[in-house]
């Protein structure tokens, strides 16, 4: 197939990703005000985990083979607690803070991705990877507009999503190295789902009938998101993808403006431009590196 082809369709699947993500996140930040955040994130990951679902239902029906047996069940724990950690600290941001700053500063993730491999995998860093940092935890710093009182406490949990967002992702790579696509979403979804049930059924409180369109909208667009990025990976290397997603960064500030009317500053400008071209050059030069490859140990013969 053509490369050419393949970037097109990866860049438009991708785009559509970052666009359903943005939708997500701006039903969450509507939701947020008359729903607890662990009641959200149940329901994100219910309407996912009825969707894969139904898709394993579908292929046993159609005898395809679907295997559900793992190995790796503390990674998949792992991939869980990171991922419902991110969430809650997202949510709660967005109670205090616009959107754009909140989606830019967890869309970090690719910045704390070189130091996860260094501490996990014993890898050097390169200095091209080292100067895209530095760039983009320059850009992180306008955003979180320092002042005599440093930072913006609630700007830091954003940023710490990214953080627990970089753990995550990390440890969804090493998994997709070993397991199947669909098996690994099935675990993902279960055991967020379990997870974050147990977590709202100690907040529990019935939501009324406009908060529960929002829970569903924000399930059916995050599942849209996560599908979009799954097919979008048949047609295109992770460093692509994860450059093309900086584009919600676009959609994020447009729903900011249209739905609460925030405009970002000459700060947020200019952490954006320097945050989005810091990252895209650290997911280059790290990729190019393969600084995110397991090692593979060589047998005796």
């Amino acid at each position: 197939m053509n490369n050419n082809l393949n970037f097109k369709q990866a860049a438009i699947l991708t785009t559509c990703g970052a666009l359903a993500f943005s939708i997500m996140v701006a039903f969450s930040k509507l939701a947020i005000k008359d729903v607890p955040n662990d009641i959200i994130i149940f329901f994100r990951y219910s309407v996912s985990l009825i969707y894969i679902l139904s898709i394993i239902s579908i292929n046993k029906i159609r005898k395809r083979q679907v295997v559900l047996k793992t190995k790796y069940l503390r990674l998949h724990l792992v991939l869980a607690a990171s991922t419902i950690a991110t969430l809650l600290l997202l949510y709660y941001s967005l109670n205090y803070i616009s959107i754009l700053d909140a989606t830019l500063l967890n869309t970090t993730y690719p910045l704390f991705m070189p130091i996860l491999t260094v501490i996990l995998l014993n890898r050097k860093t390169p200095k091209k990877v080292w100067s895209g940092l530095i760039i983009g935890f320059i850009g992180i710093a306008f955003v979180l507009k320092p002042s005599p009182m440093i930072f913006n406490p609630i700007a830091l949990l954003a940023l710490a999503s990214g953080l627990t967002a970089s753990i995550g992702i990390f440890t969804m790579r090493q998994l997709s190295k070993r397991e199947n696509h669909r098996t690994l979403m099935f675990y993902f979804f279960f055991i967020t789902a379990i997870g974050s049930g147990i977590l709202a059924f100690f907040n529990w409180h019935t939501p009324s009938y406009h908060s529960l369109l929002l829970l569903l909208a924000i399930g059916v667009f995050g599942t849209i998101y996560q599908e979009f990025l799954i097919r979008a990976s048949r047609h295109a290397q992770a460093r692509v993808i994860s450059s093309l997603m900086y584009t919600n960064i676009i959609f994020s500030g447009l729903f900011g403006w249209i739905i609460w009317n925030d405009i970002p500053d000459a700060y947020d400008w200019i952490g954006i431009v320097l945050v989005c071209f810091g990252a895209i050059l650290t997911i280059f030069y790290a990729s190019r590196n393969n600084m995110y490859k397991t090692r593979t140990r060589k047998t005796k013969s």
